[in-house]
C-alpha cells in the first residue's frame, strides 16, 4: 500500500477527532453543571499579564451547580472575577469565606476568601435557547465531518489507481469503520447534553412548583 494512502487515513483521524472534541469543549461551554473544563478558556489580568485561572487560584466543585474559587492572593480577586465574567457572564458570582486552623500551640487561625460560582438555572427560555444551541453546534460538526470523510475518499479514489483491489478495499473500510466510530461518539455527546438539559429543566420546574 502506498504511503499516502495511510496518510490520508492519518490525516482524516486526527480531523474527526478533532472536530468531535471541539464540538465537546462547546457543549461544556453551555454550562449547565459545574464543568472544571469550561473554566479553561479564563485569562486573568495580573499586573498587566494575562495568566490562566490555574495560575492565580485554585478550583474545586462545592456541589454539581457550584464552584469555589480561591485566589492564591487576595489582590487578584477583582481580576478574578472579571476574567470569569468575560467567559462566562451567566455564572452568578458570590463571595464567602472559611476559617483554617494554623499549625502550633498559640494558632488562631485564618480566614480564606473564595468565590463562588453559581449554575444560571435552566428556565424555560434558556431550555430552549440551550437546545437550539446543541443542535447548531452538533450540525456544523457534522458538517465539517463529512466534508473531511468525503475530502478523504476522493483523495483515496485518486490515489488508488494501480494498488492491489485488497489493498484498496482495506482502507476504504478502514475509513468507513473510522467514521462510524467517531459518528456514534458524537451522536452520544449531542444525546448526553440533551439528557442534561432536561434533568436541570425538571429541577428548576420542580422548585418552582412547590
Amino acid at each position: 500500500m502506498k504511503r499516502a494512502l495511510n496518510n490520508q487515513y492519518e490525516q482524516l483521524y486526527e480531523k474527526l477527532k478533532g472536530y468531535v472534541a471541539m464540538m465537546n469543549f462547546r457543549y461544556i461551554n453551555l454550562c449547565i453543571k459545574a464543568d472544571p473544563a469550561a473554566l479553561i478558556s479564563v485569562k486573568v489580568n495580573v499586573e498587566g499579564t494575562e495568566k490562566n485561572l490555574e495560575q492565580v487560584a485554585m478550583t474545586a466543585k462545592k456541589d454539581d451547580y457550584r464552584f469555589w474559587i480561591v485566589p492564591k492572593f487576595d489582590d487578584d480577586k477583582v481580576n478574578i472575577c472579571k476574567g470569569i465574567a468575560k467567559v462566562h457572564p451567566e455564572f452568578k458570582q458570590s463571595e464567602g469565606s472559611f476559617k483554617v486552623e494554623d499549625i502550633g500551640e498559640n494558632a488562631n487561625g485564618r480566614d480564606v476568601k473564595y468565590i463562588e460560582l453559581t449554575m444560571p438555572d435552566v428556565d424555560d427560555n434558556r431550555h430552549d435557547a440551550l437546545k437550539d444551541a446543541v443542535d447548531v453546534i452538533y450540525q456544523e460538526c457534522k458538517a465539517l465531518m463529512e466534508a473531511a470523510v468525503n475530502k478523504a475518499k476522493a483523495e483515496i479514489a485518486f490515489l488508488s489507481v494501480g494498488e492491489s483491489k485488497e489493498d484498496v478495499d482495506d482502507i476504504k473500510n478502514a475509513v468507513d469503520k473510522l467514521n462510524k466510530s467517531c459518528e456514534e461518539h458524537r451522536d452520544k455527546l449531542r444525546d448526553k447534553k440533551l439528557q442534561e438539559i432536561e434533568e436541570a429543566y425538571q429541577n428548576w420546574l420542580s422548585r418552582i412548583v412547590k
